[in-house]
């Protein structure tokens, strides 16, 4: 039975619990001093709205977004996501048309941990970059962190977004929502009990009749494309220091596309699962327990029908565990102790292949089976009267197991980590922080193309663990009676054991195959500065930031042993976000964003063999996709807008001014048999140009 389900029994379940938890008095003031000096700053207002904190942290090196003030916000289709904000802070790199990937400081995508209630997804994007999985008005907040990543978060390279979902209970039945010309969702709120409340939301898109409208394709293709989200949340509170939270999620895309002049019919379907049971117990002398089981799922299935010849690929991810941590003050610190586990089953993609050339051929179906384990300490502890350190110590380790059941490999290691925060004034702060990180699950990139074709893989015997150092310096300050924020970071990752796909997609289709034996090793970097500026206060609000930034890769067996630029390496990255409040009835926003095209292989001329047209190509990711640009423009009418009730229009232009941003370059010989001349052709085709939404707002 799916996990998504069983959270629906065991929610039935948890309404009729009657269990009493002890009604312990807690000491709420016992360290107040030391907390306030440790967390302090994190609480700087940084709004990018009229008066709730929308952006916060920044002061601290940590971005923390509260979910329930996104409508402060530029919006776009009636709702302002929490991903496509976070792409519009320093670091967070902007991605062309139809990337679904979160690229943050140079590193991939697979680098960064995302998690949702504690539960890891794998894909956090419906395609084109529009909409995260994530339904804004089910959420609480969102943390990222670029710089300092505690202990307790591991397994990845880069940087850790833990996103989580109401927590508090309702009085009220209410809902909340938008009905747009392109998508819709809604929340809905339900007391169950006076300490229980259960949250519902939906959302749903209709693209394909509004984008036919405006846009076309020039090689004569269609598109055709839908998603849909679903997400439960329950929450017990049986005492005043006791919570149980139980979540859910699923989310389905579909994506076909029909290419008349080469009669090829393709299609794309991907989804997640993602559950979660949290206990959180507020003990005596400000100690604290939580903990959480989970499970993740995501599938992805590649259909290709060509003059009756098909291929499927399919692949999936299934991780289940555990997580655990205990807090507590000591010798006027702050200390966390914990551990996690995740058992992986993993399913790379392996072809099944009918009526191609009059054969057919199934693939063997190897699914990897890791046990992966962490067990960590941090410390935060004020050194001085203006000095604060965060001190991290974590173990990981995989266990791979055998067909047989049988252990096969072992990988473990530690993972020191440290942050020290210097106060110069009570409006300045200087950041330096290093860790080292440890990444056993990798991501295979089996195509130069946006769409979420690509799949994971666990460290195994042939296939080593990644391993990053990284080390960044940040300057932060307020100014003007905290009007304005300015920080300026720096960054530096040392990568080892990086994965390439030796091949194309099509190169799977062969009775020889054997995925280990497609995969090359290598090393790379990245380096760069981050420079943000802030507007907080008064009736135009926004900020500026902008990323100059290196990512480099070394393999041996690519470019002849050189360095050579990631296929996500973007020298520029600038982003201009403003909102101005007319009145109270009205806002308006926009946004600019620009970016250096992405790095790609292209050909640079063509011989002919006999017939045969023999293309040389450009030194490895050699090239660069046209730079990306583009302009939001968004307005708010609201008819009414309090503390519970609103109800508003939104009037939003994607791409205002029909920039054509390519999803991918692509190029035809032509030959000419006569002459023996052969001429290339380049394609740059769009998904869009511009896409114009109106959508209604309501809560009550």
């Amino acid at each position: 039975m799916k996990p998504f389900y069983l959270i629906i029994l065991l929610l039935y379940s948890c309404i009729h619990i009657n269990a009493q938890i002890s009604q312990d008095t807690c000491r709420q003031h016992m360290a107040k001093n030391l907390a306030d000096s440790i967390w302090k700053l994190e609480e700087v207002e940084v709004t990018a709205g009229r008066t709730r904190k929308a952006i916060t942290g920044t002061m601290s090196g940590r971005l923390v977004l509260q979910a329930d003030a996104l409508k402060n916000l530029p919006q776009f289709l009636g709702t302002a996501d929490i991903i496509r904000t976070m792409r519009l802070m320093p670091g967070v790199q902007t991605t062309g048309e139809g990337n679904s990937g979160l690229y943050i400081r140079g590193a991939e995508p697979s680098h960064n941990l995302l998690l949702l209630n504690d539960a890891p997804i794998y894909n956090p994007m419906h395609l084109m970059g529009f909409f995260s999985i994530f339904n804004g008005s089910h959420l609480n907040r969102a943390t990222l962190l670029k710089s300092y990543i505690s202990p307790q978060y591991g397994g990845r390279l880069g940087s850790t977004l833990s996103i989580g979902t109401r927590d508090s209970l309702t009085r009220r039945i209410g809902a909340e929502g938008n009905i747009g010309l392109i998508s819709s969702q809604g929340t809905l709120s339900i007391p169950v009990s006076r300490k229980s409340s259960l949250y519902l939301s939906a959302r749903g898109t209709y693209l394909n009749p509004i984008l036919g409208l405006f846009n076309s394709a020039e090689d004569g293709s269609k598109l055709r494309y839908g998603f849909q989200d679903y997400n439960l949340t329950y929450i017990y509170a049986p005492s005043e220091k006791s919570k149980i939270i139980i979540n859910g999620y699923f989310g389905n895309d579909k994506l076909t596309i029909k290419q008349n002049d080469y009669q090829v019919d393709a299609g794309i379907q991907w989804s997640n699962l993602a559950s979660s049971i949290q206990w959180q117990l507020n003990l005596r002398k400000n100690r604290r327990l939580e903990q959480t089981l989970f499970f993740s799922e995501y599938e992805n299935k590649i259909n290709i029908d060509q003059s009756g010849a098909v291929i499927r690929l399919p692949s999936d991810i299934k991780d289940m565990g555990y997580k655990g941590n205990y807090s507590f003050y000591c010798l006027k610190s702050h200390w966390t102790i914990g551990a996690d586990y995740t058992y992986h089953q993993t399913h790379p993609q392996y072809p099944e292949v009918d009526n191609l050339y009059g054969t057919s051929l199934t693939s063997p179906v190897e699914k990897y089976k890791t046990h992966e384990t962490g067990a960590y300490l941090n410390c935060d502890a004020a050194l001085f009267a203006n000095m604060t350190a965060h001190i991290g110590l974590r173990y990981s380790s995989l266990f791979h197991v055998s067909p047989n059941g049988q252990l096969s490999k072992y990988y473990g290691g530690l993972e020191p980590r440290f942050s020290l925060e210097y106060e110069l004034h009570t409006n300045q702060k200087v950041i330096l922080s290093y860790a080292l990180q440890r990444q056993y699950m990798n991501q295979v990139a089996v195509s130069t193309l946006s769409f979420p074709i690509d799949f994971w893989v666990p460290a195994s015997q042939n296939i080593l663990p990644q391993l990053a150092h990284s080390f960044s310096a940040g300057y932060f300050q307020s100014i003007f009676n905290d009007s304005y924020e300015i920080s300026v970071e720096g960054y530096y990752k040392r990568l080892t054991n990086q994965l390439e796909f030796k091949g194309g997609l099509f190169d799977m289709i062969n009775q020889q195959y054997i995925i280990e034996d497609r995969l090359l090793s290598g090393d790379g970097y990245t380096y760069g500065g981050e420079w943000m500026i802030k507007k907080n206060k008064g009736r135009l609000t926004g900020w500026i930031s902008y990323t100059l930034g290196w990512s480099r890769r070394k393999f041996p067996a690519i470019n002849n042993g050189r360095f050579f630029p990631a296929k996500h390496d973007r020298r520029h990255d600038l982003s201009i976000v403003t909102n101005y409040r007319i009145n109270t009835k009205w806002d308006c926003s926009a946004v600019f964003v620009y970016a250096t095209g992405s790095a790609l292989t292209v050909p640079i001329s063509v011989y002919m063999i006999g017939e045969n047209a023999i293309s040389e190509y450009d030194p490895h990711n050699g090239a660069r996709m046209p730079a990306y640009h583009r302009l939001d423009l968004s307005v708010n009418y609201w008819f009414n807008r309090g503390a519970t009730r609103e109800s508003g229009l939104n009037f939003s232009l994607y791409n205002a001014y029909a920039r054509k941003n390519p999803i991918y370059l692509g190029y035809s010989i032509h030959t000419d048999k006569e002459n023996k001349t052969a001429e290339i052709e380049k394609r740059s085709p769009g998904l869009y140009r511009l896409i114009p939404s109106i959508s209604y707002m309501f809560k009550f």
